[in-house]
């Protein structure tokens, strides 16, 4: 009786640990946003993939009308969805005010109108972000 009971006290050890090893990977797997490197190839993709990473979770209450950033006004209706926010970016990065090529497989993207800047981002998963910086065009024209 001894034998069994050491037998299924071990294979309990087992069952926990290989528990915890699920439980762990669990929370250590990388994001989807930050575990692989951008795979959009076009503006929509990028737009797309932007917009239903980090960004628009983060900076939404940036998009609203009226919200005042660098003393800009945002003028266009309140972005209210992942959605809208990917058409409005597919619009900045097809007719930018200014861009340019940043190091590290990053671009820039600067939109005059809203005060908006995207950052595409070729080593991200979630393709890079999108605000409206606190500085303005000043904060764009210092991204090398």
């Amino acid at each position: 009786m001894k034998i069994r009971f050491d037998a299924l006290r071990g294979l309990a050890r087992h069952v926990i640990m290989a528990g915890i090893m699920i439980a762990l990977s669990a929370v250590v797997a990388p994001s989807p946003s930050h575990a692989a490197s951008c795979t959009a190839t076009t503006n929509s993709a990028f737009a797309t993939t932007i917009a239903n990473g980090h960004a628009y979770t983060k900076h939404k209450d940036e998009f609203v009308k009226g919200k005042v950033i660098d003393n800009l006004a945002f003028p266009d209706a309140t972005i209210a969805s992942a959605g809208e926010f990917a058409t409005f970016l597919e619009g900045i990065l097809d007719a930018p005010s200014e861009n340019k090529s940043l190091a590290n497989s990053r671009a820039a993207y600067w939109d005059s109108r809203t005060g908006t800047i995207i950052i595409t981002n070729a080593n991200a998963g979630d393709c890079g972000t999108a605000f409206r910086p606190t500085d303005g065009v000043t904060y764009y024209n210092q991204q090398k």
